[in-house]
Parts: structure tokens; C-alpha cells; sequence
């Protein structure tokens, strides 16, 4: 409203002001026809003026009907005629409140001087003020209602989209947004809104499968854990307290493993794991490793290869290690060969049953995966830009489980 009143003004304003102007030089055109005629001894064009005078001295010696006797310019403004042109705007009897004259001098006593009304000019400029008065709140207001209108025929598959996605609850996940016809913004909002639905539900799935893996894999060694405490206690023998206190410390060892594994994945972000990479001796690091595995797991395990030195995270591949040299026992194995090779692969093959069938190929994102250390290793691979490849093609019989580090 301030700038269409703004430019209302200023536009009303500069209207009245060429009106004016206009009119100014209307009277200065006449004014120069009727000083040639009486300069030339024709005093016609004064009587047939609307408005004119020729003031000698300080006397009325021609007028036209509509002028007065009596001179129409003050003793100063005639002093100032006689000197060149001037223009006076001010009331004039004959002319009404507000007038312009236009006078100039004919010889050194005598003066000419004509004259127009300005006030149709005065009134157009009330007109106009009051017209802008009156139509800039009204073009206002239905500029404001169109706009509502448009914005909210435009916003309203937006306001659906509100009230579908009120509707929608973690009870059936699958539920999607309908997308509006076209390529539009409602339309783009509409495919990201479903994007977003489709990467929660899929984290929602990653959580349970988590979460139900965690149960599992929790539930064994507790379990076992608690019959060796048990057996421990009831041993007579110190041989049989011995082994018995041997099979909960790799119990133990476990549950501290799956702690540790979950806890890496907890803090997991988008399927990536954090690493500090630092020179490594890696083999020697597998070696170490390896050892304190087998002896918790009454594992055979022989390392082979080069020495392989890299930047690597250390902590991260020793999760490697016991993972797969702990799920190799876990599933029956007594023997474990691992290889190290150039550029930073780790081969491990064991003498157990391998794995099922049903799930080769392995698919470690998916909920079907098997466990918690395979996640893992694949998870710490793929951080090292590397990859998990596992079959059952072992020479040992079981299976062979494949990991691939690449340097940064």
C-alpha cells in the first residue's frame, strides 16, 4: 500500500504539474499574438482575450470583458514587467483562487499581461488524490484476495500431503504419500517426502535385524557362559575346574567381542566405520592376534604369506582377525590357515562345514546376513575401500573367507 500510494502521489503530482505548465504556456502564447497586435496598433486581440490587460503606468488603458479596471499586478510585479517576463501565480478577481499571469513589457511604461484560470487544474489534482485514496486500498485488497486465492489453489495438494503423512505410523511402514500428476514443486516434495519414507523404513529394518541379530548372538554365550560356571563349581578335579574356567574365559571373550562389534556398528555411520590409519606390521599384527584367538578357541592356526606392512587401522583389523578366526570355531573348525598377501589380502580358510548353501552369495546389508563378525569385517573392508568375498572353495574343506584393504 505505501508503494502504490508512493507512486500515486508522485504520479498525481507531476500530472497537476505539466497541467500547469501547460496552461502557463498557453497564456504565454496568447500573450505573445496580443503584444505584436497592440505593439502594431491593433487593440482587437485585447477586448477578444479571455482574459488580458494593457497597463500603462499604473493605468488600465485596454482590457478584455473578463479582466477589471483596475490593474491586475501590484506596483512590484509591474517594476519587475517593465524590467522583462514574468510569470505570477496568485488569486486574480475574474480568474478565481488560484490564477496564472503572464506579463511583459511593451515599451518602458506600458505592459501587457494575460492570464488563465487553474482552478479545473486544482480540481483534476483533488480528483486525483482522492481517486488514489480510494483505489490503492481497493487494488490492495484484491490483489491480496487473488494472491490468496492462487497460492491456495496452488498449496492445496500440499495441505493433502500434510494430512497423509499425519495418517502415516511406524504400524505399516510400507505406507507412501500419493505423488500429484506432473513435474512440479508438489510433485518433486511429494517423490522426496517418499524418498525419505523409503531410506527411514530401511533403517527401521536395519535396526531390527540389529537388534534381533544382537538377541541372538547375545543368547549363546551367556548361556554357555553360565553352564561352564556352572560345571566349575561343581567340578571335583582341578583338571575339571581348569577346563571348565578355560571354556567361560572363551565364552567371556566372546561376549566381549560381540560387545565390541556392537558397539562399532552403533556408532556406525551411513554403513561406514571411523578408522585411524597409522603404519602397521601387519602381518606381525595378525600373528598376535591370531594367537591369543587360538588360545581362547583350542584353535590350529598357521600364518603363511609376506610381510605386509601399511597404513591401516590396527584396532579395526584385529576385529578382522578374531572375528573370523572366532566364527571358524564357532561353527566346528579345528584348523585355520590364514595368508597374507600383496596389495593387503587376507585369505583364511578352515576345515569346518562352510556355509549353507541358502545364503551364498552372502549379502552383508541385507537382514538376512549371518551374524554380527561378518557384518563387521565386511563393514571395516568397505572403509578401507577394500571388499569381503566368502565361499566354501577351502582346500581344508570349509570355507574361504576373503578380505581386501587397499591403501588410502
Amino acid at each position: 500500500m505505501v508503494t502504490l500510494g508512493v507512486f500515486g502521489m508522485v504520479g498525481s503530482a507531476l500530472l497537476v504539474h505539466n497541467l500547469r505548465a501547460a496552461d502557463t504556456d498557453e497564456v504565454t502564447a496568447r500573450l505573445g499574438d496580443l503584444a505584436a497586435a497592440v505593439q502594431a496598433g491593433d487593440l482587437t486581440p485585447v477586448d477578444r482575450d479571455p482574459f488580458a490587460q494593457v497597463i500603462t503606468r499604473d493605468l488600465v488603458t485596454a482590457r478584455s470583458s473578463a479582466a477589471p479596471s483596475s490593474p491586475v499586478l501590484t506596483d512590484a510585479e509591474l517594476a519587475r514587467a517593465q524590467q522583462g517576463q514574468i510569470v505570477v501565480h496568485k488569486r486574480v478577481p475574474g480568474l478565481g483562487s488560484d490564477a496564472v499571469l503572464v506579463a511583459t513589457p511593451l515599451s518602458p511604461e506600458r505592459v501587457a499581461v494575460a492570464g488563465s484560470s487553474l482552478d479545473s487544474v486544482n480540481e483534476v489534482s483533488r480528483r486525483l488524490v482522492v481517486g488514489v485514496a480510494i483505489s490503492v486500498p481497493l487494488l490492495v485488497l484484491l490483489l491480496t484476495l487473488g494472491v490468496r486465492r492462487l497460492v491456495g489453489t496452488a498449496l492445496r495438494p500440499v495441505a493433502g500431503l500434510t494430512a497423509e503423512a499425519q495418517e502415516i505410523s511406524t504400524a505399516d511402514p510400507g505406507e507412501r504419500l500419493p505423488v500429484p500428476p506432473g513435474d512440479d514443486e508438489v510433485a518433486a516434495l511429494a517423490r522426496t517426502l517418499n524418498g525419505m519414507l523409503d531410506r527411514i523404513a530401511a533403517a527401521s529394518r536395519r535396526e531390527r535385524s540389529f537388534l534381533d541379530a544382537a538377541a541372538h548372538e547375545l543368547r549363546t554365550p551367556v548361556a554357555a557362559l553360565r553352564a561352564e560356571l556352572e560345571v566349575g563349581l561343581a567340578a571335583e578335579g582341578e583338571r575339571d575346574a581348569r577346563l571348565a574356567l578355560r571354556g567361560a574365559l572363551r565364552e567371556a571373550d566372546r561376549l566381549g567381542r560381540l560387545t565390541t562389534d556392537m558397539l562399532t556398528l552403533a556408532r556406525a555411520g551411513a554403513g561406514e566405520v571411523p578408522l585411524e590409519r597409522v603404519p602397521t606390521d601387519v602381518t606381525d599384527r595378525i600373528r598376535a592376534t591370531a594367537a591369543r584367538v587360538a588360545t581362547v578357541y583350542a584353535l590350529a592356526v598357521e600364518i603363511t604369506g609376506e610381510e605386509v606392512v601399511a597404513d591401516v587401522d590396527p584396532v579395526r583389523l584385529d576385529q578382522v582377525v578374531t572375528n573370523l578366526l572366532a566364527n571358524a570355531a564357532q561353527a566346528g573348525a579345528r584348523h585355520v590357515a590364514v595368508r597374507v598377501g600383496e596389495p593387503l589380502v587376507l585369505v583364511v580358510d578352515d576345515d569346518g562345514p562352510g556355509f549353507p548353501r541358502a545364503l551364498l552369495p552372502l549379502k552383508f546389508r541385507d537382514s538376512d546376513a549371518p551374524g554380527l563378525g561378518l557384518t563387521i569385517v565386511d563393514m571395516v573392508a568397505r572403509a578401507h575401500g577394500g571388499e569381503l568375498v566368502v565361499g566354501n572353495d577351502s582346500p581344508l574343506g570349509g570355507a574361504r573367507v576373503t578380505v581386501r584393504l587397499s591403501a588410502p
